[in-house]
Parts: structure tokens; C-alpha cells; sequence
């Protein structure tokens, strides 16, 4: 069975006055089947840190040309005293 994997980028939550960019690529899964990605990866290095997270994607949304999407949402780990949370939406492949 093929595999495919998604690309997903953005900016954390506001917390403790800044942001961090972040963007990676999930993990593989099989095409074709219900499936869900693993996610992780550490956002930019602001104000003297950054922030680690591990996590999965929703499961696939299809769309009429039957490409799909993931939706994810988590919190970060915590680093320099505070956390920021990630949410968004994968490419469409």
C-alpha cells in the first residue's frame, strides 16, 4: 500500500509577549485508508528559547478531487517558565 506524508508550518499562541514559527513534515501513513500522521518537531528560537512538541493529526478530511487534510492542535512543551499552544491544518496531498 502507498504512503504519503504532509507538510505543516505557522506560529504558536501569544504568551509571555512573543511567538515562535514552527513547520515540519508528518510522519508517513498509508494512503487510501482512515489514518492519522505523527507530528513533531521544536518551533524557533525567540527570547532565548524554544518549544519541543510531539503529537498526532485528526483524521483525514477529503476533499471533491480526493486529496485530504489533517487537522492538529496541541500544547507545547513547556520551556523558560510558559507553554504556547500549535493548531492548524496540514497541506492537502
Amino acid at each position: 500500500m502507498p504512503e504519503h506524508s504532509h507538510s505543516y508550518s505557522g506560529r504558536t499562541t501569544y504568551s509571555q509577549g512573543h511567538v515562535h514559527h514552527y513547520g515540519e513534515i508528518t510522519d508517513m501513513a498509508p494512503s487510501g485508508v482512515p489514518h492519522n500522521h505523527f507530528m513533531q518537531g521544536s518551533t524557533t528560537f525567540n527570547h532565548g528559547h524554544y518549544h519541543n512538541y510531539v503529537t498526532r493529526t485528526g483524521p483525514a478530511t477529503y476533499l471533491p478531487d480526493g486529496r485530504h487534510y489533517h487537522y492538529f492542535q496541541t500544547m507545547l512543551r513547556r520551556a523558560d517558565g510558559h507553554i504556547h499552544y500549535i493548531s492548524g491544518y496540514t497541506s492537502a496531498d
